[in-house]
């Protein structure tokens, strides 16, 4: 049986919408566009900053992932894949309480943090939320708020979304060897669809430079400004204003063989149909179950599902003692001293 080999030239595949760039808008307006750039930021809280420490790797590289209460089955599967490629550190930055109280249950607590509320513009619920949902967008919007405060701790992000799973060792290092042999080089993101023309926002590597720091503060100010966009749709928008000339860009974009996105690996198969062995693969472009069960086919499911279960129950148990205790003790509160004293006596 003979092979062919793969000819983009001759793909009838569809693309995945092109980023959005506004043409019509004229270039003296975007030079006029202020961006505010925060000198300093607050720090965090002394708990916090010592989970950031404690889990920083070489160059002082941090691992992060953002999810709420809802993604959990996601997260345990991402960490599964983590702790298969050999990597134990990282901090996973909890939008509900729920979430990270299962972590710390779980024996992650040292590897897990609530995001400060001082950081959220917007406050973001437990359950999974669908794409392009209100909801949706203020989780991803989250997701570079966090990512923001970590760049003015002088925190070389590697940020990865939770439906992603790890196949390689020391991935990390590899793409951090991109950003040490080319100090131009501030950010590597993913690619989105395969042309070159848009970035994934949920997998790169970012310094903590001056031009990355005007890069998310205009992400977020374009978020702000427009409830249809989402994290991603901003990011792509505010990359227009930068320098993207092949030759001293400081954006870079990872091959989609090596770091493959969903549109690559599970609608055309590139990196298998090329005998490579991808670093990572990203769940997106799947919605919903599919990502779960696409994962299963593919032999990335990681996660046991029976202790989820009863990971799951544990905590339901120990959150109703916790609201059992909480009505006790604001009924003993409620009671006149007389009727306390008497309560006492019987």
């Amino acid at each position: 049986m003979t092979t062919s080999a793969f000819d983009p030239s001759k793909c009838q595949c569809k693309e995945p919408a092109q980023p959005i760039v506004d043409e019509q808008q004229e270039p003296q307006q975007q030079e006029q566009q202020h961006i505010e750039i925060p000198e300093s930021l607050p720090p965090p809280p002394k708990e916090l900053m010592d989970k950031i420490n404690s889990n920083l790797l070489k160059d002082r590289v941090l691992i992060v992932a953002t999810a709420n209460y809802g993604m959990r089955n996601h997260v345990y599967n991402w960490i599964e894949s983590m702790k298969n490629t050999g990597e134990e550190k990282f901090l996973i930055f909890c939008f509900d309480q729920k979430l990270y109280d299962h972590l710390t249950l779980a024996g992650y607590g040292d590897r897990a943090s609530l995001i400060p509320d001082v950081w959220f513009h917007q406050q973001v619920e437990a359950d999974f939320k669908t794409y392009f949902s209100k909801e949706y967008r203020i989780i991803t919007h989250s997701k570079t708020l966090v990512v923001q405060q970590l760049l003015y701790l002088d925190v070389t992000v590697f940020f990865t979304d939770v439906d992603i799973v790890w196949l390689r060792p020391r991935m990390v290092e590899f793409v951090n060897a991109f950003l040490q042999i080319r100090q131009e080089t501030h950010v590597l993101f993913q690619q989105e669809g395969f042309n070159q023309q848009e970035i994934n926002s949920g997998f790169y590597l970012m310094r903590p430079t001056v031009e990355m720091k005007r890069l998310l503060a205009e992400t977020i100010q374009i978020q702000d400004s427009n409830d249809a966009k989402t994290q991603q749709g901003a990011m792509n928008a505010a990359l227009n204003n930068l320098n993207m000339d092949l030759r001293t860009s400081s954006v870079v974009l990872l091959d989609v063989l090596h770091f493959p996105n969903g549109f690559v690996y599970y609608d055309h198969d590139l990196p298998n149909k090329h005998g490579i062995k991808p670093f990572m693969v990203h769940a997106n472009y799947l919605v919903g179950d599919d990502k779960k069960i696409k994962l299963i086919e593919s032999n990335f499911w990681y996660l046991n599902d029976t202790w989820l279960d009863q990971m799951d129950a544990e905590l339901e148990k120990s959150m109703a003692k916790k609201s059992e205790k909480k009505k006790m003790s604001k009924k003993i509160a409620s009671l006149s001293p007389s009727s306390k004293t008497q309560s006492n006596n019987n």
